[in-house]
Parts: C-alpha cells; structure tokens; sequence
C-alpha cells in the first residue's frame, strides 16, 4: 500500500525532493559533489527501470503479470524527476552560494580611504524592529569616500535609524518608500552580521549599520508606480485604524503585516501560547480574504468568474503588502489551484506545493534559506501529509469543523516543530488547540473589521465620524475574546531546550510522538475492527430511489425493468398486499407448507 503511494505521486513532488534536498545542503563545492553523484545514481537507476520495463513488456512472460511492468515505468518516472530535481539543487546551490559572496563595500579593508556614506534603493518599506528602531534594508550601488568621490558597491545591507517617533508614526515620518533611492550616511563603518546561527544563516547574513534618522535621506522621488502603491497601502491602515479602534493596531498586523504599533504584551502572548504564525501574513489571511472577495462577487459574476477576480485581487494584495515568502506561496498556490480547477485538471495540495517550491527557489535561491521559507513550507507540507490521518484519527471523538482545525494544528506542528525548537529553542505543545481557536476568532476579526473599514471609506465625513464608534465597538468584541484566549494559553507550559544536545534530543522525541508514536498507539487502542475505521459522512445519505447507471437493469436489459419509483429492495407499507413479482417464493408456495406448487407435469408437491 505504502509503495503504490509512493508510485503514484506526481513528478513535481520527488522533483521538488531532490531540489531541497541539494539546495539544503551546507555551502561549499563538496556538497555538490555529493549532490551531483547522488543525481548521476537516480538516473542511472531510472534509466534501468525503464529498460526493464520496456524488456519485461516485450516479453511474452510478463503477460500474466501486467503490473509489474506499469510500477517499473512509474519508478523510473520518478527516479527521472528526481535526478533532474537534484541536478537543478545543484544549481541553485552554487547560485546562493554566489549571493553570499556578491557583497563589496566599496573600499578594501586594508584601503586608506574608507566610505562614509553609501547609495542604494530600498528593498522593502520602512519598518520598526523589536528593538524600537526603524529598519530598511537597502540594495547597494555607490559608496562614498571623504573627498567625494563614488566607487561602486553591491550587496544588501541593514539600516537601523534611531528615531523620536516610534511605530508606524516614526516610519511614514521618515517618508520613505520601496524602490525609492536612498543615501545612509556610515561614519562608523558597517556592524559584523551575527555568527554563530548556522552555515547558511551566517553565509548570507547582511551587513548592518546604525544611524539617527536624519542620517537617511532620499535621493528622488520614488517610482510612480511604488508612490502609487504607498498611497494605497496607507489609506488602508488609515481605514483599518479608523475603523478598528482599540482592535486597529491588530488588524493592521492581521491585514496588512505592519505590526508598528501592535501592543508588546499582546505580540508576547502570541509569541508564548505558540502562535505567533497568527500574526504573520500567511495563507489564512490570504484565503479569508480571497473567500471574501469570492462571496461578495459570487452573485454578480458567478463562481467561475468570481474565482479569476479573486486571483486578480490576490495579485494585487500581494504587490501591495510585499512578497514576503508565506504570502508569496500563499498567492501562488491559489493561482496554480485555480488555473487546475480552471482546467478540470485539480491537482492533491502537495504537488501544488512542491511547484511553487520550485518556482520560488528558481526565483530566489537565497531566499529559500531564510527561517520564514522553511517554516512556512515545511508546515503546508505537513499539513498536506499528515493532515488526513491525523483528521481521520480524530473524528471518532470530534465532529468534522473541530476534528479539521486540530488536525491543522497538529500537522502543522509535527513538521515545523524541528525548524522550531533548533531555531527559538521552545515549542507549545497546545498550539494547535490554542491555534484552532485563534483561527475562528481571527477570521471573525478580519471578516468584520474589513467590511466595516470599507463602509466607513466610503461614508462621508459626518457620517464617518459616527460609524466610527459603533465600528469599534463591534471589533472590539472579537479583539477582546482573542486576546483573553492568547492570555490564556500564554499560561500553558512549554518545552524549553537551552542547549544545542537537548535540542537535538527534543527534536528526535518530537519526530517519535508526532509521527509514529500517537497515531499508533491511537490506532492499537481501538482496535482494527472496520467498523471502528469507517469515516462517518457530513450529511444524511439517502438511497436511490430508482435504478441507476450500474444497477442490474440498467447492465443487463434483458432483465425486467422496474417503474422509475420503485426499488428492488423496498419493503411493502403496513396494511398493503404484497403483489407477487418474479422471483418470489410465496409465489411459489416454497415457504408454505400447505401450499400446492405445480410440479413439471401438473402434479402438486404435496401429490408426489
């Protein structure tokens, strides 16, 4: 059974395998080498599968076992995609490797002259750190000597502004936009990056500098196209703040991704109970409002085209909120789930994962190592693998709203807890409970808070300022229920490893409960009757009421054929006479003892 799974998965998935898993591998030509051998053994192995199956075809042996033949075309299949999987790690390896070795300052270490100032375009919208400071990353061109004069640079570094006017106030004072050309001023040279967080981590860490906020400044207005989008993007904070109240720093986060002005000791309990992915754009966001977008346009266009406008929108969403990479995916896995469906051609969730995966890394290789990447994927992956199972586990105590969430939740854990716990160090095993509740309160908040924030956009002045209050009043009520729970299970205990050996030993223990030991221990303790395994339906199943393609008379018309209301297995009312029909044994008189059957000559039984 677990072989023919694997057998008929599709291409994409062992492709996307073999790509992470050369991708991944620690930075340097001998990790290629190995990735490299390793994909000259799967196609070699591929192309021997496919001979025999071609050979076993031929021969007039394998007729009685068909079969073989197909699973052998099948492996080779696979085997083929993951040596071209591996082949393609190997390049986008070298190509990451070659990002982390792009940077140039400018000016040799060992040079007389050093860079007080550096030239560059903003690569992301200005943003406050945990640390109160006002971070931008800025894409290198220029590096400015003492004199005046300009040597060319490349690379990304870290600029971290003091500034007087923290959260959001003291990053849109600063006026600053994605794409537009900035100029940093670095009297004390660039800040070492962190070592010590892991080869790759430390391979392309950036460079950063620190600086007053008067020590940025703007070389030029920024792109139209970038000013157009910033206008935007702050009319929707300004619609959600207005609109939010005490709840609109909140939806700020949960919309838009800015958590400037989200209160500490909320993001802290996050952060605690184990959600913390709540507050990071991710794929719930995006599909609770792409589902927004589908219902409100579903009366209007129809579902088909409901479905291409609420794609168009997600695109827009995205260019407006930026490309970080759990929205990215998010984005990308509803437009490849669309254009399937689109086709008549649905694809299972994890092949429409491990595309994306590929064209994100093909996009971006460097950008597949950071810890946003790996998280995000590794938990739709699980969610795509163990999500099934452990949902069928729990339907024998929960309903299937309930027993969903937590199989989400769960999933989602066994996965990305590893990533989590070697990174941070903690992880709540009441996540996926605490996560479960957070969702439906979550998606309560985004549903009301963006329709009452487009209402009161689009309201006059004097109207505006009345709907306001009772706008905040009514996403208060989600707000406050979500962050009593988040108190809450910010309470519940949690595994802490300190050191890098108890790290690895909660890893292994967290592999053994969440993927072998507690499905089976679940599944010895109920036993193997099949009762206990059947998956009870969503709704009330009734039977057929006629015959239908497949029955006996549909198949065979020789047979007689019953009237369009009737049923072969209809029991007669109370009170109503049987009619005799073919095949009856009363009939007959077989089940009456007294009854006279006419024998082959017109003799009765009872007379023989």
């Amino acid at each position: 059974m677990i072989l023919q799974t694997v057998l008929s998965c599709a291409p994409a998935i062992p492709f996307a395998a073999g790509l992470a898993f050369a991708l991944y591998l620690p930075p340097g030509p001998a990790s290629r080498l190995v990735a490299a051998i390793a994909a000259i053994a799967a196609a070699v192995a591929s192309l021997y599968a496919s001979a025999a199956s071609a050979a076993s075809t031929a021969s007039a042996a394998s007729a009685a076992s068909a079969g073989t033949p197909s699973r052998r075309r099948q492996a080779a299949s696979l085997l083929g995609a993951a040596a071209f999987g591996l082949g393609f790690g190997v390049f986008s390896h070298a190509r990451a490797e070659a990002v982390s070795e792009r940077f140039s300052p400018g000016f040799a270490e060992a040079a007389p002259a050093r860079a007080t100032a550096y030239e560059g375009r903003l690569a992301s919208d200005p943003r406050r750190a945990a640390s109160g400071m006002i971070a931008l990353e800025v894409e290198l061109s220029a590096a400015r000597c003492p004199e005046g004069g300009l040597v060319t640079a490349s690379g990304r570094v870290g600029v971290y502004a003091r500034s007087s006017s923290g959260g959001a106030a003291g990053a849109q004072a600063m006026g600053l936009v994605r794409g537009q050309r900035v100029l940093v001023s670095a009297e004390r040279g660039l800040a070492e990056p962190r070592a010590g967080l892991g080869p790759w981590p430390d391979a392309l860490a950036a460079r950063a500098v620190f600086v007053s906020a008067s020590g940025v400044s703007a070389l030029g207005p920024p792109p139209r196209l970038e000013s157009a989008r910033a206008a935007c993007r702050r009319g929707l904070l300004g619609a959600l703040r207005t609109a939010g109240g005490e709840a609109g720093p909140l939806l700020e986060a949960l919309v838009v991704g800015v958590r400037d002005d989200l209160d500490g000791g909320l993001a802290d309990d996050f952060r605690k109970a184990g959600c913390a992915h709540v507050l990071a754009l991710s794929g719930q966001h995006v599909g609770v409002l792409a589902a927004l977008a589908s219902l409100v346009l579903g009366f209007a266009l129809g579902p088909f085209r409901a479905r291409a406008a609420a794609c168009a929108l997600a695109g827009l969403y995205l260019f407006v909120v930026g490309a970080s990479p759990s929205v990215a995916r998010a984005v990308a896995m509803f437009w490849a789930a669309s254009a399937a469906a689109a086709l008549d051609r649905p694809q299972p969730a994890l092949a429409t994962l491990a595309v994306v995966f590929c064209a994100a890394v093909a996009a971006s290789p460097a950008g597949a190592h950071s810890l946003s990447f790996k998280l995000s994927y590794l938990a739709v992956a699980g969610i795509a693998v163990l999500g099934p199972p452990i949902e069928f586990g729990l339907r024998r105590w929960l309903p299937p709203p309930f027993s969903g969430a937590l199989a989400t939740g769960f999933a989602a854990l066994a996965a990305a807890a590893p990533v989590s716990i070697l990174a941070f160090g903690t992880v709540n095993p009441f996540s996926p409970v605490s996560s479960a509740v957070a969702g439906v309160l979550v998606a309560a908040l985004m549903w009301v808070g963006i329709a009452l924030a487009a209402i009161v956009a689009i309201l006059p002045a004097a109207a505006a300022g009345v709907a306001a209050p009772l706008a905040a009043a009514a996403c208060a009520v989600p707000y406050r229920a979500l962050a009593v729970s988040m108190g809450l299970a910010a309470r519940l205990p949690s595994l802490s490893a300190e050191s890098e050996p108890g790290r690895l030993s909660a890893v292994v223990a967290l592999g053994a409960a969440f993927v072998y030991a507690w499905p089976y221990a679940s599944y010895y303790a109920y036993g193997r009757s099949a009762t206990r395994q059947l998956r009870l339906p969503d709704r009330p199943v009734r039977p057929p009421r006629g015959p239908r393609p497949g029955h006996a008379q549909e198949v065979r018309p020789e047979l007689p054929r019953l009237g369009p209301r009737a049923s072969p297995h209809r029991r007669p009312l109370r009170g109503e006479a049987r009619k005799p029909r073919l095949g009856d044994r009363a009939g007959d008189g077989l089940d009456d003892a007294r009854g006279a059957r006419p024998g082959p000559r017109g003799i009765g039984l009872r007379d023989r």
